[in-house]
């Protein structure tokens, strides 16, 4: 497995930054909205054919947002991975577009991994643990609506920059 060069941009041109890795990749991206300072975006590339295989957005302090094509660790291994010294898991709901989404969740030193399905696209959010007082944080996922739903990432070209 691979990660493509990614970029560090600060927020307001995230969204198109992320327009960009949308059409390179074929998969869409997931953005913590309104979060603050700067965020990278990065390609994962993976497989025989080498094909992009999920997109990842990385903020300050440990958040991050993925999006994985189909063939992913599935919700529950993608939240062990992101939390590795959490001892469980349990179910939880994902904010998506117009909908929320069964998933899973697992806590660990002062962050929250949840992770779920949706159309396809396994997404995964790593956000600071709120103990739940608040709201949720706020999603944008770019690109879900231009392309089919949860199918494999384009070619890898050899390109990597965005």
């Amino acid at each position: 497995m691979t990660t493509a060069t990614g970029t560090t941009r600060p927020v307001p041109v995230l969204g198109d930054e992320a327009a960009r890795l949308v059409q390179r990749t074929g998969i869409p991206v997931l953005l913590l909205a309104g979060q603050p300072g700067e965020a990278t975006l990065s390609a994962t590339i993976d497989g025989d054919p080498r094909r992009y295989t999920a997109t990842t957005a990385t903020y300050p302090d440990g958040l991050r947002t993925e999006v994985h094509a189909p063939g992913a660790p599935d919700p529950e291994q993608l939240v062990r991975r992101a939390l590795p010294g959490s001892d469980r898991t349990s179910p939880a709901y994902l904010a998506t577009p117009g909908a929320m989404t069964l998933g899973v969740e697992a806590r660990h030193d002062g962050l929250m991994a949840r992770a779920g399905v949706w159309n396809g696209w396994t997404l995964l959010t790593v956000t600071a643990d709120t103990n739940y007082r608040g709201p949720l944080p706020a999603l944008r996922l770019i690109g879900a609506g231009t392309l089919p739903t949860g199918r494999p990432g384009r070619a890898f070209t050899g390109r990597t920059e965005q």
